[in-house]
């Protein structure tokens, strides 16, 4: 089967199972494709992940039944309206093409067939949907060796509540790798609207990386502020939470002194990162500053993981927040 396609940029898909999402397209191509498909026609919805070789379309996503197409004006600035396309669409299933081709025009995706995640599940190969909701945070409670729980919290798009899944990951994995685990499996939601094994050992490897930029600028630029920023939100942990304290707290003491804000903020950035080293006994060295930033600091692990035991990760989640 042929379906024109629309490539989503910030993966947020409809449930597929009859689940509805309003959408705005700006872009006039893409508002070409949905008159063209018109009313009652069916697109195919997937994730454009973009990378450092300019992105791609990700092959998974979900058939939709265009059910609404209106025109209106959006401001797109304090005086600048613009008129663009509104879509409303249902998910009818979860699909995978087998590649792309442009057909009369328009992106097809080429060879779509029905994708089931639950016989994925049980051929040893578990995924978590993204579809439908928005993976925004995460948490990892350490309460014993056999209580490791992982929680993944989120919003419904169709109705804006709150959503979560959760998941006892005791004995199979360290708190630190619990911890990465978590971040990556956000990261892997926001990027494709899925996270399977392959997707999350390679989020682990994007997540860990950006922990680590974050770490090298912060020390080489002295700007503790940036510790822990990637770009699949702001990581919480000990190294991130006392560099934001001590970085207040030594400006509203700078200020209360008389010194100017700018002297103030550069100072609080020097004695900032003096007190973290001190507090986190984290060596002059770089790289291994680094290393020890994540691992000690920020309760990180960056060891990626086998196949194997990314499946048996994802095997405790449940498949989506309404399981």
């Amino acid at each position: 089967m042929e379906l024109a396609t629309i490539p989503v940029a910030n993966a947020l898909l409809p449930r597929p199972d009859g689940g509805v999402v309003r959408g705005m397209f700006v872009d006039p191509a893409m508002a070409r494709v949905l008159k063209r498909v018109g009313e009652g026609g069916a697109v195919f919805l997937c994730p454009f992940v973009a990378g450092a070789d300019g992105g791609g379309l990700y092959p998974v996503g979900v058939v939709a039944r265009l059910e609404g197409l209106w025109r209106e004006e959006v401001f797109c600035g304090p005086a600048e309206r613009r008129a663009v396309v509104l879509a409303r669409v249902r998910g009818v299933g979860r699909a995978r093409a087998r590649g792309f081709a442009i057909m009369e025009r328009l992106l097809v995706a080429t060879a779509v067939e029905p994708l089931d995640l639950d016989d994925l599940r049980e051929g040893g190969y578990p995924t978590i949907c993204g579809a439908g909701w928005r993976a925004t945070s995460g948490r990892t409670d350490m309460r014993s060796v056999d209580d490791l729980v992982v929680t993944i919290h989120g919003v419904d798009l169709e109705g804006g509540d709150d959503v979560a899944l959760q998941s006892n990951l005791g004995r199979l994995l360290e708190p630190e790798q619990a911890h990465t685990v978590e971040h990556a499996i956000i990261r892997s939601l926001q990027q494709y609207a899925l996270c399977t094994p392959k997707t999350l050992i390679s989020c682990i490897a994007e997540e860990t990386d950006e922990l680590k930029d974050s770490l090298d600028l912060g020390f080489r630029r002295r700007l503790p502020e940036v510790f822990g920023i990637t770009n699949s939100g702001a990581c919480g942990n000990p190294l991130t939470n006392l560099a934001q304290f001590y970085l207040a707290q030594e400006i509203v003491g700078s200020l209360a002194d008389g010194q100017s804000l700018r002297w103030s903020v550069h100072e609080a950035r020097r004695k900032t990162l003096s007190r973290l080293a001190a507090d986190l006994e984290f060596t002059t060295q770089a790289g291994l500053r680094t290393l020890q930033g994540l691992k000690k600091g920020m309760m990180h692990d960056d060891t990626a993981p086998s196949p194997r035991h990314a499946a048996a990760i994802l095997k405790r989640f449940p498949a989506t927040p309404w399981e």
